[in-house]
């Protein structure tokens, strides 16, 4: 059976300015984003069974949101062969950088290379919207303006080198309850 390793890269916001707020909950913003080189790292491999997900602490593996990537896929390539997912996870929960947007878009990312399903980087894109508000941004990563909830994304030729020390405190917070 075919077998890859994706990475998954955290993003960080260098700006954020939010805008206003949607009958949905969503946020209107406007946000520089970067990607950052703290990543989690999925191994795919096909299989004949269907998905499946090592467990990780503190989340079903039915509600990760790979789970969710995978059945958004399937209702798209109904044909899609069983994936096994191991997901080494790096990027702290609650931390607000993005880990579980990354790991989707590292799915979404890695599974059309695995299988050749020939999505480009705007269809991952567009595919991965209905996941959350930076999974799109998380599908190209990089350096990038995104305005709308995140999902309108300009990207920004940034060639500076840059150094960050990134503190997690204990506590976190969940971006979905803000």
């Amino acid at each position: 059976m075919r077998k890859m390793t994706v990475l998954a890269p955290a993003k960080i916001n260098l700006t954020l300015s939010v805008t206003g707020r949607r009958p949905d909950g969503y946020h209107t913003v406007e946000t520089l984003l970067q990607s950052i080189s703290l990543c989690d790292r999925l191994t795919l491999e096909q299989t004949d069974g269907g998905f499946s997900l090592n467990d990780i602490a503190g989340v079903p593996a039915r509600e990760n949101i790979i789970a969710k990537a995978d059945r958004l896929l399937r209702q798209r390539f109904p044909a899609l062969p069983g994936i096994a997912v191991t997901l080494e996870k790096n990027i702290p929960a609650q931390a607000g950088l993005g880990g579980g947007s990354s790991d989707a878009a590292a799915y979404l990312r890695g599974v059309n290379a695995l299988c050749g399903l020939g999505l480009t980087p705007q269809e991952l894109r567009e595919l991965a919207l209905p996941l959350g508000a930076d999974v799109p941004f998380c599908v190209t990563g990089g350096t990038a303006l995104a305005t709308g909830i995140g999902e309108r994304l300009l990207p920004v030729d940034s060639r500076l080198p840059l150094h960050l020390v990134l503190l997690k405190p204990a506590a976190g917070c969940s971006t979905a309850a803000m």
